[in-house]
């Protein structure tokens, strides 16, 4: 069983926990995100650059969403389980929706998921023929329909995660913890 190990008077965080408190750090991007692209107007046109923009944040939503369910250097994977919830069918569907978008469409080019297009067209530039490009790709929001579904999502997930880090503490003495990869000096380092 995993204990706690104390840094003086103060106790340390167990990765288990460590995968906690990050997952509420992306939960909260996430539904940021997401709630920049619910204030988009469903009805109201928008410019194929403007979609790109609010598709940044849906990829952000993605990637923020899925740290907390993948593998990392030293960290458990957060579980349903472990935050003691039962997400409905349609959550569930969520769930894997933006997993899989995650792994093959933002994360990674799949084959299987791209909707691109590439054609040449053939015209004549002072008297030389030219074969002149063209491409297209998707930059369409996947889960524009869902939106408003995945901000109350995540809102579960982070009052879940929460009450279940308040469970945790509770048994614990004071806790000092702080991981700030850019306080890390290296030992190896010249002066120039």
């Amino acid at each position: 069983m995993e204990k706690n190990i104390k840094d003086g008077d103060a106790e340390q965080l167990l990765p288990r926990q460590i995968r906690l408190v990050q997952s509420l750090a992306d939960f909260q991007m996430a539904c940021s995100a997401m709630e920049f692209i619910c204030e988009l107007d469903e009805d109201r046109l928008v410019t194929r650059v403007e979609r790109r923009r609010y598709r940044c944040f849906e990829d952000t939503a993605v990637i923020a969403y899925g740290r907390a369910f993948t593998n990392a250097n030293n960290l458990p994977l957060l579980s349903f389980k472990q935050i003691k919830i039962s997400p409905s069918s349609d959550e569930r569907a969520l769930h894997e929706r933006l997993l899989e978008r995650r792994n093959k469409v933002i994360a990674h080019s799949d084959a299987d998921r791209q909707r691109i297009s590439f054609t040449t067209e053939c015209f004549s530039l002072e008297n030389k023929l030219v074969m002149m490009p063209r491409w297209d790709f998707d930059d369409a929001l996947e889960f524009f329909a869902e939106r408003e579904a995945l901000v109350a999502w995540f809102g579960t997930l982070m009052s879940a995660t929460s009450k279940r880090l308040f469970e945790q503490v509770q048994s614990m003495s004071e806790i000092r913890f702080v991981r700030d990869h850019s306080l890390i000096v290296s030992s190896g380092a010249e002066e120039g």
